[in-house]
């Protein structure tokens, strides 16, 4: 005779079955939300809302740390989890052409990554430290960076389009030749941190964005 679970297991089973699919569906649904919350703002209004509430940091995935793939998908709606980076130590990773965008990385660091030719538009960034991190050639349109450490970073040709920077700490960071936009370029210049030269690059961090002398 063939085993058959109690009807008791089975159907403890079948509700946890149903309640892990409804949970995951539930993180890929905030997942898309915040996608499109930060696709529909721009840099003027982004800090007229409420920032997006995010889902429970899922600590007990052990890869969730640890990106592998240069494709990971254009978006969090097109993927079937999030890329959920929070709180991930990501020093000197090389991300080199990785597709990260709509990823969360609130809290993360990436101090000295290697993010050359990296998209992430539409990337929560809150409170991240990227200091000495490389985004030459990179598509970092739609990121909010609030809060963040930037010192030294390099965004040399770089794409960041409606990005904000609220209170980010840009000492000797490099923008070089990156695509801002009138409105963008304006607040960064108002930004009391920024100043220096790139240790890099040997970029005027000032001069790098069009800003003229600090006030």
């Amino acid at each position: 005779m063939a085993f058959q679970a109690a009807p008791s297991l089975a159907r403890n089973e079948r509700q946890t079955a149903h309640a892990a699919v409804s949970s995951k569906r539930a993180a890929v649904a905030v997942g898309a939300a915040v996608a499109v919350f930060l696709s529909t703002l721009n840099a003027q209004d982004v800090h007229a809302l409420p920032p997006p509430k995010m889902p429970p940091i899922n600590y007990a995935d052990k890869k969730r740390c640890n990106p592998t793939s240069s494709a990971m998908g254009a978006a969090n709606a097109a993927r079937d989890t999030l890329l959920d980076l929070r709180e991930c130590d990501l020093t000197k990773a090389d991300l080199h052409g990785f597709d990260i965008s709509g990823a969360f990385l609130e809290s993360a660091k990436l101090d000295g990554a290697n993010l050359e030719d990296v998209v992430m538009s539409k990337t929560y960034a809150n409170r991240a430290s990227f200091r000495g991190a490389n985004f030459s050639n990179g598509v970092v349109d739609r990121v909010m960076f609030d809060n963040s450490d930037l010192t030294g970073a390099v965004f040399h040709n770089t794409v960041l389009s409606d990005s904000s920077f609220e209170n980010a700490i840009l000492e000797n960071t490099d923008f070089s030749d990156a695509y801002i936009g009138l409105f963008g370029q304006r607040a960064l210049c108002k930004n009391p941190t920024l100043k220096g030269e790139n240790p890099s690059t040997g970029e005027s961090t000032r001069e790098s964005l069009g800003c003229g002398p600090a006030k």
